[in-house]
């Protein structure tokens, strides 16, 4: 689905992370970790096209992705197929009331009102939204926000979902619940690509791993870093 080759990015005169090549398949569950500020969400921020490679190349799909967003057209239709949940929901959050909040991509995509009213209730009882689909997203709680937000994603039906540490600032249950969430998505063939330092609560679920440290990052599939005692021993302490 993607093909990382010789990837880098700098900011200024500082390497945040040089030479990564790997490739991420479809319905794969890659967890990216490592400290605070070893680029982590440099790269993520990369696959939805936000930053833009100084080294290497990104494919989607066999095309580069440059070329994706280039055209409005197929910008438009990759950032359908590639959604993102950023770590500060806030900035997502913009409509009046949960409802619209869900159905704004939808209408984007010009389904009809019943088929924007479908994906939107859908997405209410996924998540057990349905008592605050009135509200105005700005006052519910944090957790709250932050599944209203990945619904108003899951909305558009990607086929890829960027997470940025999605688990941090919640409860017990709420996290416990968005994981189940990750493993369903997963099971029904979405690749997953997340971030978080929880790796005693994501390692059932990642297939790969992508870890980051000192300019560069390692690819690990999960056989391969059950294998390493020092690597979980490393990952464990992010």
């Amino acid at each position: 689905m993607f093909e990382i080759k010789d990837l880098g990015f700098n900011y200024g005169k500082k390497v945040v992370f040089h030479d990564i090549s790997f490739t991420i398949n479809e319905g794969d569950f890659l967890c990216l970790m490592g400290p605070n500020g070893s680029g982590k969400t440099t790269f993520l921020q990369m696959l939805e096209g936000f930053l833009v490679p100084q080294h290497g190349e990104i494919s989607y799909k066999g095309m580069n992705l440059r070329k994706w967003l280039d055209k409005p057209i197929t910008k438009k239709k990759y950032h359908q197929q590639v959604g993102i949940l950023f770590q500060n929901v806030d900035i997502q959050l913009f409509n009046s009331t949960v409802y619209d909040e869900i159905a704004f991509g939808p209408k984007q995509m010009n389904l009809s009102q019943e088929e924007v009213d479908e994906r939107v209730n859908d997405c209410l009882r996924l998540f057990n939204l349905e008592h605050l689909k009135d509200n105005v997203p700005y006052h519910l709680s944090g957790g709250e926000k932050r599944m209203v937000a990945l619904a108003s994603v899951l909305a558009l039906n990607p086929q890829v979902i960027l997470l940025d540490e999605p688990l941090i600032g919640l409860t017990n249950d709420n996290r416990q619940k968005m994981l189940h969430i990750f493993k369903q998505l997963n099971q029904i063939g979405k690749t997953i690509i997340l971030i978080t330092h929880y790796y005693q609560q994501i390692k059932e679920l990642a297939s790969d791993y992508l870890i980051f440290k000192d300019g560069t990052a390692q690819h690990k599939t999960q056989d391969e870093l059950q294998e390493s005692p020092d690597l979980i021993e490393q990952v464990e302490k992010y």
